[in-house]
């Protein structure tokens, strides 16, 4: 039995909320009970497909000059480390859940084994075998010498899976092992943000303007930035914060915050050197959406629509059914079922069937294995209002022989 979960993102705590040991209890104990209804189980295989340890969503790279754009060196490698650490030993609790799976499997006589895959929120833990050895710890796996994989293959199960980031031109440059967009749009943008909000904020509790109560509500919905579905909303869900909010001098510091860390964002080296000539590119487009709504016009809005649709489909899939149904090994037939993670939204999606000798036929499915953190996403009638509703959910995908 393999079973796939992906985008956990254990935080260091710096930057919103970690998930909570309840989540890894009820996975670990579901798991468990699914075992237990198979007659002949030869393992249980866990495999982590990318973004459990989030080493980008860390207020500790802005204490810091290094960013994961640098050329490795000693001190990004402290930076990883300490980040990793610290989440670690955050998430202690959690990972324990990992030992009593594993404990179930010798208690049954099963062998039992994690894969970790990396993806684009871990990639760095791949550049520093003393990183990789951490996780392997952490996880009671054998440290190896090679790199931990960016995708997996297992015939046995005719199963192809990724982290799916290799679709996604904001978070996927064309080299894992490098640097993209979205590292910047997190670490300068998402992870800054509510920093600056509340150091200003901060002044105006002190100069007498706001209440601690009111800035304590307020930083805690900006936290919740990087947890909004598509990333695009953002700009909505900062102008939603605001629109609750009563105090005025509040309100503005919200809005000017949001602006300034907009403009500084397009202001890094690394961020204007993805800038093309050409218009428009994916830079142009960032330039366009990630502007307050509220400072635009209704035509202008309409045409921010537009390419947003073109980037982010309402179709819940949104296109990776499609990239799944390319996939190599799905054209040859090696592969009856393929697994992303990445987006969040866990999906099911019936890609092909296929007859084969004897009469039977093969059914080609594809899965997203979605997400424990909460999302929040934009209601579908009047969304003007810029309201957004958000849930959790324990989402993963058992395979079988």
């Amino acid at each position: 039995m393999l079973v796939f979960l992906s985008d956990v993102h254990m935080t260091d705590g710096s930057s919103g909320e970690t998930i909570k040991p309840t989540a890894f209890r009820i996975v670990a104990e579901n798991i468990c009970k699914l075992a237990d209804t198979v007659k002949k189980l030869e393992e249980i295989r866990l495999v982590l497909l990318g973004d459990i340890f989030d080493i980008i969503r860390s207020t500790q790279w802005l204490a810091n000059a290094v960013r994961p754009w640098d050329v490795a060196g000693p001190q990004q490698e402290q930076i990883v480390q300490q980040i990793l650490n610290d989440i670690i030993t955050k998430n202690q609790a959690s990972l324990r859940y990992f030992d009593k799976l594993r404990e179930y499997a010798v208690k049954t006589g099963v062998p039992f084994d994690i894969t970790y895959v990396i993806g684009n929120h871990d990639w760095l833990i791949n550049r520093y075998p003393n990183c990789r050895a951490t996780v392997a710890k952490a996880l009671g796996v054998a440290a190896g010498s090679a790199p931990f994989p960016y995708q997996l293959f297992e015939p046995s199960y005719k199963v192809f899976a990724r982290h799916g980031d290799y679709y996604d031109e904001f978070n996927y440059m064309g080299d894992r092992d490098a640097s993209s967009i979205g590292d910047a749009i997190v670490i300068e943008l998402l992870n800054k943000y509510p920093e600056e909000a509340t150091r200003r904020l901060n002044a105006l509790v002190t100069a007498g303007s706001v209440t601690k109560p009111e800035m304590d509500w307020i930083t805690t919905q900006l936290k919740e930035l990087d947890n909004i579905r598509p990333l695009l909303d953002a700009p909505s869900w900062v102008l939603m914060v605001a629109n609750k909010t009563e105090n005025e001098a509040a309100r503005k510091a919200i809005e000017q915050a949001w602006d300034d860390c907009v403009d500084n964002f397009f202001k890094v080296p690394f961020v204007q050197g993805q800038d093309k000539f050409l218009w428009p590119d994916k830079i142009d487009l960032l330039q366009i959406a990630l502007q307050l709504s509220s400072h635009i016009s209704k035509k202008m809005l309409e045409k921010i629509s537009d390419l947003k649709e073109k980037l982010f489909p309402e179709d819940k899939a949104g296109g990776y059914d499609k990239h799944a149904f390319k996939e190599l090994r799905v054209r040859s037939g090696d592969v009856n079922f393929v697994l992303y993670g990445h987006t969040h939204d866990y999906v099911v999606v019936p890609m092909d069937q296929t007859s084969i000798l004897g009469g039977s036929s093969q059914d080609k499915i594809y899965f997203n294995t979605g997400t424990w953190r909460k999302t929040w996403n934009k209601v579908q009638f009047d969304p003007a209002n810029r309201e957004f509703i958000g849930w959790h959910v324990l989402t993963y995908v058992a395979i079988f022989k």
